[in-house]
């Protein structure tokens, strides 16, 4: 784990040798983890991994029937507003 006051005074260095090391770098802030540092490729691969997830989830739910057919502009409004509420609440 590498604290802000690490990174303050040693920079990016800190983070690459926690990468290093570990293959993430925790960030602290008083003594708390606070950020997660990954190299570009896994984070790209981590991304991957939950859009693939996320599309078995709607294949899932087609399967099972579980959608709904908006079919104007009207339809689609309401049905983007009930999917902000939904993301607000989490």
């Amino acid at each position: 784990m590498v604290s802000i006051i690490d990174l303050r005074n040693r920079g990016v260095k800190a983070i690459e040798k926690e990468i290093e090391e570990n293959g993430i770098a925790t960030l602290s802030y008083r003594g708390e983890p606070k950020y997660v540092v990954l190299e570009i490729g896994e984070y790209e691969k981590l991304r991957k991994l939950e859009l693939m997830l996320a599309y078995q989830q709607a294949i899932e739910k087609v399967r099972k029937g579980k959608f709904e057919i908006v079919e104007d502009r009207e339809g689609l409004e309401k049905y983007l507003k009930r999917l902000e509420e939904v993301i607000e609440e989490k």
